[in-house]
Formats: structure tokens, sequence, C-alpha cells
């Protein structure tokens, strides 16, 4: 058997910060640090390329960096403070117009951040049935919805009802988002059983430790207990995705306020996190190949 390659996507958030704002420079860099791609918003590319609307696009193929966009359906979490309560058919709307965006781009991937976490079941129900929808009128694009903080999919419980009542529904593993909103590292036997049913549905892993008092870790030799849990639930995912060409692994660590203090070197610690996963991986395909 051989394994599915492994396509490291660095996230755009926070990069151009640490590293350069000079889109070029950026890109250079993450493409010489060993990653395959970019994840990025319609934010980023409309203000990237404000000034030459074909700059982001020429960017990507000058360096050779695939594409994974995120959708978000309304604002991000952290926006000046702000958080808008949307109807439903407004969240539609907002999703149909970033996948048609997208398309001139070519992504390898939508990971779509959608929703609202203060809806009821019914309405979180009505949420997917239509965002799937608007999904297939775009057959060229493959998309995932990420279990993600102030969204739909924002704990374990809701994720793994929505899973089984909609057999389509792919996702996107942030499972840092689950340990924090529950305040517990989801170590039982039960939670195991949920988090084997996720495996097989995702399309996208977002690899970030977090703990139960913080989105994320400042250092992965400080928090040896939830790497090595969060490390179980990602090698489920790839024991599950094993008939794959590809997988796509973002080691994505934030700026403040997911990292604790702001003189952390986020920039550094998602890059320890990308070699670390190389490392993990290399050793996962060493037991599975045959």
């Amino acid at each position: 058997m051989v394994v599915p390659k492994l396509k490291f996507i660095r996230t755009l958030w926070g990069a151009e910060a640490q590293f350069s704002t000079d889109i070029n420079v950026l890109l250079a860099e993450i493409h010489r640090l060993g990653y395959a791609g970019v994840e990025v918003t319609l934010s980023d590319i409309h203000r990237i390329s404000a000034n030459d609307p074909d700059a982001f696009h020429r960017a990507l193929k000058t360096h050779q960096l695939d594409l994974v966009g995120l959708a978000q359906t309304n604002y991000p979490t952290y926006k000046d403070g702000t958080w808008e309560d949307l109807p439903i058919d407004q969240h539609i709307t907002n999703l149909d117009i970033h996948l048609k965006e997208f398309l001139p781009y070519n992504p390898i991937h939508i990971n779509i951040q959608g929703g609202q976490d203060s809806w009821s079941r019914e309405e979180n129900e009505e949420f997917i049935e239509k965002a799937l929808e608007v999904q297939a009128k775009y057959p060229q694009l493959t998309a995932s919805h990420e279990t993600h903080r102030t969204r739909v999919l924002y704990n374990p419980f809701i994720t793994a009802h929505l899973i089984k009542r909609f057999p389509n529904l792919r996702i996107t593993a942030d499972y840092s988002h689950f340990v924090l909103v529950c305040e517990r590292l989801l170590n039982h036997a039960t939670d195991d059983e949920r988090f084997r049913l996720f495996a097989s549905r995702v399309d996208h892993l977002h690899a970030r430790v977090g703990t139960a008092e913080h989105p994320q870790i400042s250092n992965p030799r400080e928090s040896p207990i939830e790497c090595e849990q969060m490390q179980r639930w990602w090698e489920m995912i790839w024991d599950a995705q094993k008939d794959r060409e590809w997988i796509t692994l973002v080691p994505e660590y934030g700026p403040a306020p997911y990292a604790m203090t702001a003189d952390i070197d986020v920039w550094a610690l998602t890059n320890q996190e990308m070699e670390r996963q190389k490392k993990n991986y290399y050793e996962w395909a060493s037991k599975n190949q045959k």
C-alpha cells in the first residue's frame, strides 16, 4: 500500500505581520520552507490585489503554491471585537458568493467556517442542508466545514449529530476548538468513538495543539499530554484516508490573542509544528506502507 502524500498548507493568518507584508517575499519563503500551498480568505486576496487585480494569482503561480480558500459566512471570530447575528439565508448567500469568487483561483479545496453557535439544532440542520445544496452548484470545488468556535460545528456533540444526519457533510478538523469549548481533553472512551466517526469525514486538517484553557500551546515540549492526545486523533484521520492521493495539513498557530502572549514567535512555532508533523507522518507511513 502506498500512503497519501502529505501536503503542508500555510495559513496567511498573521504571516504578513510575522514575516513580510511583501506578498512575493512572503510566498517565496513559504515555498522555500516546504509548504505546498497557502490558506487565505477573500479579504486577504482583495487586500493584496487592491492595486493590481492579478497580483495574488500571479504570486501563487510564480512561487508554485496551491490555494486553499477560507470561506467565512459571517465576520471572523476576531475582527475589532465584532460579531454579527445573521439569519440563515444570509449565511447561505455569503457562502455562495465566496465559492463563486474563489473559482477563478483554482483552489484545491475550500475550508468553510460556517453558521453560528447560537442556533438551535433545527437551525443547524437547516443551515447544513442549504449549504450542501450551494456546494453542489460548484462540482469543481471540494469543500469541508471547520470544527470551529462560534460556528455550527463548535463542539463534538453537535458535530457528531450533523455528520450522522448528513452523509455528504465533510469536515475540516480543528480539534483544539473542541477541547477548549468542552474544557477537557476529551480522552474518555466515548470521546474516541466520536473521533473515529469524524475521521472518515475529514477532508482538511488544522493541526494546532490546544489545551482545556487555551486555544493553542506555546511549546510542544511543555504540553506532552495534549500533543500525544491530538496526535492520536490526527492519526485516526490518516488511518481513515489511506486511499487518497494526498492529505492537506495546516500547522495553524495564530498571533495573540490565540498566542498566550504577544512576544511568542508564532512564525517559528508554526514551522516547528510542520517539522514535527513531517516526522510523525513519516513514522506513521513507515508502519502503514507495504
